[in-house]
């Protein structure tokens, strides 16, 4: 096609999916910061909420947006709350699934803060659940993923606390 305005559109896209869309398939995990618990920091539940991300179904090359809630009980140490939103961004920044997604954020938390317990909760609307296939705009989906000893409730309790469930 000799359309100058899609002539460049095929390079356009593929260093999008490089450097954009799939670079946690090219780059390593986000490091992440921690600190020591002292006898003044609190050893009780810590909810990180609503932390929009955006990923790329590996079945469609279609978009799923949403947003995740982090919440872990630490052990001996405590995380920088942006640690959170990086780590989801690192899992979310190639072809994927919602389900995994969820499973290896929460994974690769409960392990690298040696923590007693993590939850996240992911609820994403799916693109290709909108503009193909049965077309259902508003719908969305909610996945779960705990490690370790955390209470599902509790985190819900809190959430509810808060005004937000």
């Amino acid at each position: 096609m000799d359309d100058p305005s899609i002539k460049d559109t095929p390079n356009r896209v593929a260093k999008m999916l490089v450097d954009e869309t799939c670079n946690g398939l090219f780059t390593e995990p986000p490091e992440i910061t921690t600190f020591p618990i002292d006898e003044h920091t609190s050893r009780d539940l810590i909810v990180i909420e609503d932390i929009p991300f955006s990923s790329l179904c590996e079945h469609h090359f279609q978009p799923f947006i949403g947003k995740a809630t982090v919440a872990y009980l630490p052990n001996d140490r405590i995380m920088g709350l942006s640690k959170a939103a990086r780590v989801l961004d690192y899992f979310a920044a190639r072809p994927q699934v919602q389900e995994r997604l969820t499973g290896e954020v929460a994974q690769f938390l409960y392990e690298q803060l040696n923590a007693k317990g993590v939850l996240v909760i992911v609820q994403a609307e799916h693109f290709c659940m909108k503009v193909r296939g049965v077309k259902k705009h508003g719908s969305s989906t909610i996945t779960t993923a705990i490690r370790g000893d955390i209470d599902k409730q509790e985190v819900i309790s809190s959430l509810k606390l808060a005004g937000k469930v």
